[in-house]
């Protein structure tokens, strides 16, 4: 049922994918296949190009994971080890220990790029994909330190039969999907332009010999029918780099490895198939960078019944849920330390430009580190602030349970862009199963809006219930207060009387920061499923 509200007076693959995920994994039981064995790459100390701060994190983080889950055979090349002639040898190595049953991962962090397709017409764009590694120059002999779409496709046909998991969380071409606000100091993009080389080291040198013997066979590495491809972002998203956690990441290597230690086990049965994976994936990426990367998967019929291995325990404990805040002025700083003090182990004030919410006094406006502005021109005194503080603080803590709970995918038309004063948009929820629903929205000033179900909007009670594959649809448009909105709703088997109940004694009331841990607490007793879709609007002009 479309239900229309105003947001002010009823507030409420390689195939031209960033970051692509190409997998290529065995069918059937995990019993039936053989060991899996890997070699993970991470790259940040670039010496010719610019630094990353993230890729080995997600290198590392992966490479624990994988162990966990119980990859023995295990190989890491980080930053300088991570050569060209090093990455060829360790993967012919890899596939020399491989029985013929074994399931193969090769994972990627690092810079990605385009250059002019080798042969002409292959390409639709007329651009061949390349992954930077860490001695790469665009003059020779340094350009040759390079890896092309077709060498990673001459690898993966070097492993024969075998089944293969290639991860690459980088970046070939695109834009941001909302402009980074210059007040917010930005860790970078995973992604490097590169001008016509003219001197290529790589055209001028034989293939090896693994390359050579697997170069353009008939047929495509993304035909084969083992494969399935979970893009990072749609086509044309750059992939930023983010502070996931206290460390920088990438949203896509982070989300995998909490996926492996078995938050993707969804159906909680010991595996983690591919349906299980690709929404997992999709929603945990989506919610962590804000909606600034949108996750695109494709797969066959056939690969649907894969599975992955788990980790039996939840092993890993990289959430600490402590809210970072600064200001544009250290004439701020005595009150934010006062707000700190309030919530002693939650808040922590920091100096730098990479704070979790960034207040402008000057301009009364609230800021995350994506550069977005969650507020605009209403905190105009700290009790305004910490109203958004509470939100930001409660949000966090639900991002993390939804995280422990079945995902709920959200969308946002139009997807790209902030949304101007008066303009119409809509936001979809859908859940895989049906159940009981609420639904409410945390404006951007930290107002809470019960939206369903509600008794004056919906005096019929039709929507109490959500079902199963269909759109709970929000016909919305765009008021006061501008920035950030997100709409949460919560399926459960049974009714929630006391939920609701809560919900609607707050609404139209700032969320308090005594009363959140008790609403969470509340949220997680009922909620088989979590979803959250943010909103970001802006005034007209």
């Amino acid at each position: 049922m479309n239900v229309p509200f105003g947001l002010a007076s009823r507030r409420y693959f390689w195939a031209r994918m960033c970051g692509l995920f190409l997998i290529a994994v065995s069918f059937g039981s995990t019993a039936e296949a053989g060991q899996w064995r890997a070699l993970v790459v991470g790259v940040d100390a670039y010496q010719h190009v610019s630094p990353l701060k993230g890729a080995v994190n997600d290198a590392r983080d992966i490479a624990e994971t994988l162990t966990a889950a119980g990859v023995a055979d295990l190989t890491t090349l980080y930053d300088a080890d991570a050569s060209r002639q090093a990455i060829l040898s360790s993967w012919q190595d890899l596939i020399s220990r491989a029985d013929a049953d074994d399931v193969l991962v090769l994972s990627y962090a690092g810079h990605g790029a385009q250059e002019p397709e080798w042969v002409k017409g292959s390409e639709e764009d007329g651009m061949d994909e390349v992954f930077l590694l860490a001695g790469f120059d665009i003059a020779a002999p340094g350009n040759g330190e390079r890896l092309r779409d077709d060498d990673i496709a001459a690898m993966l046909r070097a492993a024969g039969g075998r089944s293969v998991l290639v991860l690459a969380d980088s970046c070939h071409s695109g834009t941001m999907t909302r402009s980074v606000d210059p007040r917010i100091t930005r860790l970078g993009t995973r992604l490097v332009g590169l001008p016509p080389f003219e001197n290529d080291a790589l055209r001028s040198q034989p293939l090896p010999p693994m390359l050579a013997g697997n170069a353009q066979q008939s047929g495509d590495v993304q035909d084969l029918p083992n494969v399935i491809y979970v893009g990072a972002t749609v086509d044309g998203q750059v992939i930023p780099e983010l502070l996931i956690a206290g460390e920088p990441r990438g949203a896509l290597s982070w989300a995998f490895a909490r996926g492996v230690e078995g938050r993707a086990d969804l159906d909680r049965d010991g595996g983690i198939s591919m349906e299980e994976l690709s929404l997992f994936l999709k929603e945990t990426v989506r919610v962590a960078t804000e909606g600034r990367q949108s996750p695109s998967l494709s797969m066959s019929g056939d690969s649907r019944a894969a599975v992955l291995p788990r980790v039996n325990e939840q092993i890993f404990a990289h959430e600490n849920g402590v809210l970072t805040l600064s200001a544009s002025t250290n004439a701020a700083t005595p009150v934010l330390q006062q707000l700190a003090g309030k919530q002693e182990g939650r808040l922590k004030v920091v100096e730098d430009g990479t704070a979790d919410l960034f207040w402008d006094v000057e301009e009364g406006d609230v800021l995350t580190k994506f550069g977005d502005v969650v507020l605009r021109g209403k905190a105009t005194n700290i009790d305004r602030f910490s109203d958004v503080v509470t939100k930001w603080g409660f949000l966090t803590d639900l991002y993390a349970l939804s995280r422990e709970r079945q995902p709920i995918e959200g969308t946002l038309q139009p997807s790209v862009g902030h949304i101007p004063e008066g303009d119409a948009f809509k936001v979809g929820l859908k859940s895989d199963q049906a159940g009981n629903m609420a639904v409410f929205a945390l404006e951007a000033d930290g107002t809470l809006r019960l939206l369903a179900p509600n008794k004056k909007a919906d005096p019929l009670g039709k929507d109490t219930t959500v079902q199963a594959a269909k759109p709970y649809v929000l016909n919305l448009r765009a008021a006061l207060p501008f920035g950030a909105d997100h709409i949460v709703m919560v399926r459960a088997a049974k009714p929630m009387p006391q939920l609701v109940g809560v919900l609607a004694a707050l609404d139209g009331k700032p969320l308090s920061a005594e009363l959140t841990p008790k609403l969470l607490e509340l949220i997680g007793q009922y909620a088989d499923a979590v979803g959250i879709a943010g909103v970001y609007t802006e005034p007209a002009g």
